[in-house]
């Protein structure tokens, strides 16, 4: 009797298994579509991953502070009327680049504090540009056509307010300014500089 139940079960399953084991092995025409739209899915989407990202903005400023070994802080101010800001994926990170428009920037040289005098002043570079690239990753400002000016100015807090370019101690043009942020001492260059005025 059991047996003839244990036979009786395995007729039974025998169709269903076979028919289990026909929709596994079996490839459908349907089943090669449904397969080659994941496919073609994937590599949409890995492509856009690897696509450059990009985002516009309008009146940009950046602060930049880095501190001295006599707890002074220096201050670096980077305004722009425009900017185009630019994500590229690159391995398993981004590479963040900013395009300028109308660049304005402040640069702090150094801070005076005339202890005999009881006054407080900076030494400041100003230049002004008509488009530069500031790259996030490095820290890197890079701009050309550059108009220089160096400023021997009150207090230790950049200036708000346009300033009269006739007080710069120093004027000129330089083909293109570059500078960038290591450690506590950023390093600028300015190629083929010119200058045009020195005040008396």
């Amino acid at each position: 009797m059991f047996k003839k139940k244990i036979a009786l079960t395995a007729i039974l399953l025998l169709p269903i298994i076979g028919f289990w084991a026909y929709q596994m092995t079996v490839v459908r025409t349907c089943d090669l579509i449904r397969y080659k739209k994941m496919i073609e899915n994937r590599e949409i989407a890995s492509t856009h991953s690897q696509s450059p990202t990009n985002q516009e903005r309008k009146q940009v400023r950046k602060d930049i502070w880095f501190s001295q070994d006599d707890s002074a802080r220096l201050h670096y101010q980077i305004a722009s009327e425009g900017s185009l800001l630019t994500l590229t994926p690159v391995k398993n990170k981004f590479e963040v680049i900013e395009s300028l428009d109308r660049i304005k920037c402040w640069m702090q040289d150094k801070l005076i504090n005339d202890v005999m005098e009881d006054t407080l002043s900076q030494q400041a570079r100003y230049i002004e540009a008509e488009n530069g690239i500031y790259r996030h990753t490095s820290q890197e400002f890079t701009a050309n056509g550059v108009t220089l000016s160096l400023f021997q100015l009150p207090g230790h807090q950049l200036p708000k307010e346009p300033i009269n370019k006739d007080s710069a101690i120093l004027r000129g043009i330089a083909h293109d300014v570059s500078f960038y942020f290591s450690g506590k001492t950023p390093q600028f260059q300015a190629r083929q500089f010119e200058a045009t005025m020195v005040k008396e």
